[in-house]
Order: structure tokens, then sequence, then C-alpha cells
């Protein structure tokens, strides 16, 4: 009797540790404490990148420590009695935990809500994708985003406007799909995976480590404040909408200080309300992508599930499904793909 107490026992103990550390609350800690662990951690955890944020995630090894992820700053509302949506992690999981986070917010009262991703170029690398016929010709990275990179695609969102419409440039491993002009703001990939965006010329210029570039108008946020051109005869200088609607369906891409991604879009928005949201998000430069519903694009995909690769349009609203990106689209776009 006395044996089958102790093996009664063990198997007890054993249920009480794997229920500690599966119930191991994960607001246990939040902001600067967050940071505050990640500071007495070690060299482990780089505490500044955290910008005293991160999320807990729980121990795949019996005894083992919870691990420690960036994740982005929660948002305040914009709009006063407006909550913000709580930051959801999307696609798979990588090396480093999850690449891109997804939110909602309000921009404006009586205004619908709009999307916002975010993503952490420490795991996720960008690559921009020609379409099958904008700017035109045969290209090295062309729709669609290959089979043989689903296991590791975790979004894609639209390029910019017809390169016929504004004149902006195109270039990729050392083609021109359209002349870069000096001025115009610019997403820049680099041969690393990472992602710049600036005013070509100034902020932005060619270099040996440049792969591509994606140019659109010109900077709707430079140095963390909306242009003033972004109220000045908008239809005229960001686009004419459907109805020649100022508020309407509109997205754009922003780096942070910390050199992440933000991208956001949505119906309802002017330009100057789409870049007061990208600096709310703590972009400091940013421009305008695309307008009108059957743009403004933003998906997510997994590769785990027992069906392959899955994708969802983060507004349920956007006219385009995810699966547009893996099949031969017209138009060019950018793929974001996790960091092994």
């Amino acid at each position: 009797m006395r044996c089958r107490g102790y093996v009664w026992q063990a198997r007890l103990s054993v249920v009480l540790v794997c229920s500690i550390l599966a119930l191991w609350p994960q607001t246990l800690l939040r902001g600067r404490d967050v940071a505050a662990l990640a500071r007495s951690s070690g060299p482990a955890y780089p505490a500044d990148a955290f910008a005293d944020r991160g999320y807990l995630r729980r121990p795949t090894v019996l005894g083992s420590y919870q691990q420690l992820w960036y994740a982005p700053l929660p948002l305040t509302p914009m709009v006063a009695g407006n909550e913000v949506a709580a930051w959801v992690p999307q696609g798979d999981e990588g090396p480093g935990g999850y690449a891109v986070f997804t939110t909602t917010l309000t921009p404006a009262p009586s205004a619908p809500p709009i999307a916002i991703a975010w993503i952490n170029q420490q795991q996720a690398s960008g690559q921009i994708y020609a379409g099958v016929t904008q700017p035109g010709g045969a290209w090295p990275y062309e729709a669609p985003v290959p089979a043989s990179r689903y296991a590791t695609l975790v979004a894609a969102f639209e390029g910019g406007f017809q390169f016929t419409q504004t004149g902006g440039g195109f270039y990729q491993n050392g083609r021109y799909g359209a002349p870069l002009h000096n001025g115009d703001a610019s997403l820049v990939e680099y041969d690393n995976g990472q992602m710049a965006i600036g005013t070509w010329g100034s902020e932005v210029n060619m270099t040996p480590s440049v792969e591509a570039v994606r140019q659109n108008l010109t900077l709707l946020v430079d140095h963390g404040q909306v242009t003033p051109q972004a109220s000045i005869t908008p239809l005229t200088t960001w686009g004419y909408s459907l109805g020649n609607l100022v508020s309407t369906w509109r997205s754009g891409i922003g780096i942070t200080t910390n050199n992440n991604l933000v991208w956001v879009g949505g119906p309802g928005l002017s330009p100057a309300e789409l870049g007061a949201v990208l600096v709310h998000a703590g972009v400091v430069e940013g421009m305008q992508l695309d307008i009108n519903p059957d743009w403004v694009n933003f998906a997510t995909y997994t590769d785990h599930g027992p069906n392959g690769i899955a994708g969802i349009n983060i507004l349920p609203a956007m006219i385009f499904p995810p699966v547009h990106y893996l099949g031969p689209f017209w138009r060019d776009f950018v793929a974001v793909f996790l960091r092994s």
C-alpha cells in the first residue's frame, strides 16, 4: 500500500506541475514588467528591442520556462470611448515568435473600423513581386508566390497605383520596369529581406544591396508628421476614387523607429486620416499604397493544417480573396515570409 501511495503521490505531483505550467497566466507580465524580465535575463533577451512590450508563450518542455516574444505596443483609442481591439498574432509562428500582428481601430467618430497590421522585420522578410502585366515583362520575382515558399508565407498586401496613372518607378534585381524618380515615396527591399521607406534620392538611394523598389506618389508621413499635402486637393494629389469621394477605401505602409512595418487600410479614409492612423501606430515614414474597394487588401496565411496553405483577409469586406496572391495576379504586391 505504501508503494502504491508513493506512485499516487508522484502522479499527483506531475499533474500539479503540468497544471501550474499550463495555467501560468499569460498576463502575468505586462509593459515595463516584461522589459524588466528581459533586462534581468541577460543578453538572451535584448531589452531595448522589446520596447517595453512582449508576450509569453507556454513552455513546450516540462519544467522549462516560458519564452518571451516580441509584440507590438497596445494602441490607445483615437475616439474617446472606443476601445482598440487587442493585437492578434497572425500566420504561422517562427523561431522567434509571431512576425505579424493585426488589430482594428475606429479612426474618427461615426467612422467604420479600419485594420492595422504590424510586421516585425527581425522575424520576417519582405519580397516585392511584379504582377503578370504590371509593370510588364518577365521578372525573377513575379506573381504568383510559388508553392515552394508556402511554408514560410505569413502575409501579402497590395502594391501602389498602376504605373501608367502616377509615373511611379519599379526596380527589381538590376532591371527597371519603370524609371525611379527623385522625390517619390519609395518602398525599398534590400538583399537581407529588410524593407525601408523614404523619399528617393534623399532618404533612400540606389546601393548594391537594393533588391527592389516600388514607388508611389510622395510621402504621406515624413519624420513622424502627416505632410501638409495630405489635405491639399486630395483627389488630384492622392488619386481619384470611385464617385470622387475623399474618404474611401485607402491603404498605406509605414516604418517605425524600431524598424517594424505598419500597414493601415480600410473604408472611409481620407489621405489625412490615413496619415493620422499611421502616425498613431508609430510610423515615422509612410506612403499611400492604393485606393478604392477592389485594391485595398492585406491577407495572412498559415501552412500547418491538413489541407495545406490557408489564407484570410484581415477585414472581411476586402474584395479579392487571399488566394489571388497565390495565382497569376496581374498587379504587383508585397509578400512577407518568416525568417529561418
